[in-house]
């Protein structure tokens, strides 16, 4: 993509074909790119600002507010060798946008500064699209192209996979990402099945396997009964591996009673973020539930979760079955990984559904609420 940005403004030549761009074109690739470090701020705004194609009684009807944009007025003087990397960007960014670009090529360069200057940066963009610049953003932030773009292409390793309307696009790459995220998911989880039913090592009564559970996995127990297949489904009864916020989620336990005891069986689940951090536990025990099952026979436990209340992340399932004083028959510590997925960034670890409420003096209530449908609000 930034390679398709350096032919357009012609730093690049294309081995073939033609490249058609009519109008005084402005990039902001590589900020600062030909400031000279010795040089001061002062010095290396004309030497720029000519590169671009102002002359110089332009560059000084319009110097003050490039150095008033970018916030260096008391720094414009000294060499931009002494200037932090934020400073120079800042400078690069200012004289970009002052050039009177007909067209705006940016590459992923408007985080040039503290909150505020982004800000303006932003603002600044937008106020030049209102004045009819074309603009041409190479970017993962999907939420800035769908505020400044009109039309998107959607790029995978120099192939268009995809053209047109922006939230139509976006919404193809994000299930093309999750796609192939389940697809690792699933990769990961048939690596475990082998490694789960191959020979385990026996040290009382723990087990575990023998590569040594490189990746965290780790499975202990006495094996009077055992788990034999854990899998999530969604609502489709299907098995999967990434969900979004308030998606059913169902946990199938399928299990083996190899020597028939006369214990009442207890299953359970835990929910860890990746971090470790565990989010919710809880068994058959717990719950006070009452199962068709028994020490003797083999079966099939499912629990479902109408709501998943998680946020987006990457977390880990734990699974169990034991007694109801917990000495363990068999236990599965991280056994899956699985995502949750959602366009709306709410912040930490838990989705709760929100209703909202708000009225003004002498009038009614108005409000709105806040739900999930396959990942989108």
């Amino acid at each position: 993509k930034s390679t398709l940005l350096k032919l357009i403004t012609g730093i690049y030549k294309p081995d073939s074909g033609e490249i058609d761009c009519s109008g005084r074109v402005s990039a902001l690739i590589e900020l600062g790119a030909g400031f000279h470090p010795d040089f001061t701020g002062r010095e290396n705004v004309y030497l720029g600002g000519m590169i671009q194609g102002l002359t110089k009684k332009q560059i000084s009807e319009r110097f003050d507010e490039i150095v008033s944009f970018a916030e260096l007025e008391e720094y414009i003087d000294e060499p931009v060798r002494t200037y932090s990397s934020g400073m120079f960007m800042r400078l690069g960014f200012s004289l970009a946008i002052h050039c009177d670009p007909e067209v705006l090529l940016i590459d992923e360069v408007l985080a040039v500064g503290d909150e505020g200057f982004i800000s303006k940066c932003k603002g600044k963009i937008s106020e030049l699209r209102e004045r009819g610049v074309t603009l041409m953003l190479v970017t993962h932030d999907l939420a800035a192209v769908e505020r400044w773009c009109d039309e998107v292409i959607w790029l995978d390793k120099g192939v268009v996979k995809d053209r047109g309307e922006p939230r139509r696009v976006i919404d193809a790459y994000r299930q093309f990402i999750e796609d192939r995220e389940e697809q690792s998911l699933e990769e990961l989880h048939n690596i475990h099945r082998g490694e789960e039913s191959g020979s385990l090592n026996k040290d009382g009564d723990r087990m575990t396997r023998d590569d040594g559970a490189r990746d965290g996995f780790e499975r202990w127990g006495s094996r009077e009964v055992e788990l034999t297949h854990v899998s999530l489904l969604d609502r489709s009864e299907d098995e999967h591996f990434i969900f979004h916020p308030g998606d059913p989620f169902s946990i199938k336990l399928q299990y083996s009673v190899r020597e028939p005891v006369a214990d009442s069986l207890v299953f359970g689940v835990g929910i860890h973020h990746l971090d470790g951090t565990l989010l919710f536990g809880t068994n058959t025990d717990i719950e006070r539930v009452t199962l068709s099952v028994d020490g003797r026979q083999s079966g099939t436990v499912r629990c479902t979760i109408p709501q998943l209340s998680l946020l987006s992340g990457e977390y880990w399932l734990d699974v169990a079955v034991h007694r109801e004083d917990g000495y363990p028959f068999d236990y599965w510590k991280r056994c899956i990984k699985f995502s949750v997925r959602s366009s709306v960034q709410q912040v930490g670890r838990v989705y709760l559904k929100t209703e909202w409420l708000g009225a003004v003096d002498g009038s009614s209530s108005i409000g709105g609420s806040s739900s999930f449908e396959g990942g989108q609000a």
